[in-house]
């Protein structure tokens, strides 16, 4: 069995969607997601730290469960300890000798010395989201679990639905679609690496058994700016702007030096941000209230069977 922690959530259920449907199973409170994004992936629903796991038949983990918004971690750095670093220190009590592909940031890194950015660059997260997974990379080495660390840049693309949207790609496509000024902190400038979610998937299928830490993005960075001037070609809207202070905690610019990715997990981004954007679009166009739609009406029809 691969076990994949916060299995229900964005990046969690596409990686749970790349490996064998016969090995792998969900582990999500569903706190933050929806069992419909799951499909017909097993699901066990429990707490991470109180979650009952008979380890011997744990073959991987891959932990994707944490909080992620940057912003929030800077209000309410007590939550994110907890969550992020304290429960899972529970729970991997019982995971030593097990490889272990842990979904880790380039929040990791701070402010960058130079760019783009290698895996041996110095670690000075600027916020408590990054310090909480700098602390998780070296609980798991601590643990002595058989350890890959994953530094994901910006993951976007697909079906990407956060119960409050703090995401740069989903809220310019919703701006398009609803036509509301988008919310720009700062002025634009603040430079991304974006990737897609099913390109950082495939990234953890190659490096199941495959321990070292790598960078995981598309090796180019994009202003905010650019990435709104690409989504009006791409979408054929407007997209009115609305600039707003920047955002304690944000790092000005974060590009990723995928050359080690490449070299021994023999991995390459197949999609660009024009896909990315795209396919963003296109789901959000079908599914306006995201995966809570679906819940909403599964709701309803229970309600109506009884």
């Amino acid at each position: 069995m691969i076990l994949v922690t916060g299995g229900a959530g964005y990046i969690g259920r596409h990686i749970c969607r790349a490996l064998d449907r016969e090995k792998v199973v969900a582990l999500d409170d569903l706190r933050n997601s929806s069992r419909a994004a799951l499909q017909d992936i097993p699901l066990l629903q429990a707490e991470l730290s109180r979650a009952q796991i008979h380890w011997p038949r744990v073959e991987a983990v891959i932990h994707c469960a944490a909080y992620i918004e940057v912003g929030e971690s800077v209000r309410e750095p007590a939550k994110y300890w907890q969550n992020n670093v304290a429960a899972p220190a529970a729970f991997f009590e019982g995971a030593r000798g097990i490889p272990v592909v842990f979904s880790s940031t380039a929040a990791v890194y701070g402010e960058p010395e130079s760019l783009p950015i290698s895996e041996d660059q110095p670690k000075r997260p600027t916020n408590p989201y990054g310090r909480t997974k700098l602390a998780m990379e070296q609980l798991l080495s601590d643990y002595g679990v058989r350890l890959t660390v994953l530094r994901y840049f910006n993951a976007s693309g697909g079906d990407e639905d956060h119960r409050v949207e703090t995401h740069l790609i989903p809220n310019i496509v919703c701006a398009a679609i609803e036509g509301e000024p988008l919310n720009v902190f700062g002025d634009g400038s603040v430079i991304r690496d974006f990737v897609h979610v099913d390109d950082l998937a495939r990234a953890h299928v190659l490096a199941l058994e495959k321990p070292g830490t790598y960078n995981l993005g598309s090796g180019r960075g994009w202003t905010v700016m650019e990435v709104i001037d690409v989504a009006r070609r791409v979408t054929g809207k407007r997209i009115d702007v609305a600039f707003k202070p920047p955002r304690p905690g944000d790092p000005k610019a974060l590009v990723a030096d995928i050359s080690r990715a490449r070299r021994e997990l023999g991995w390459e981004p197949r999609l660009s941000l024009e896909e990315i954007i795209a396919s963003t679009f296109e789901w959000r166009k079908a599914h306006p209230q995201g995966y809570q739609e679906t819940q909403d009406l599964r709701a309803v029809e229970l309600l109506r069977s009884r």
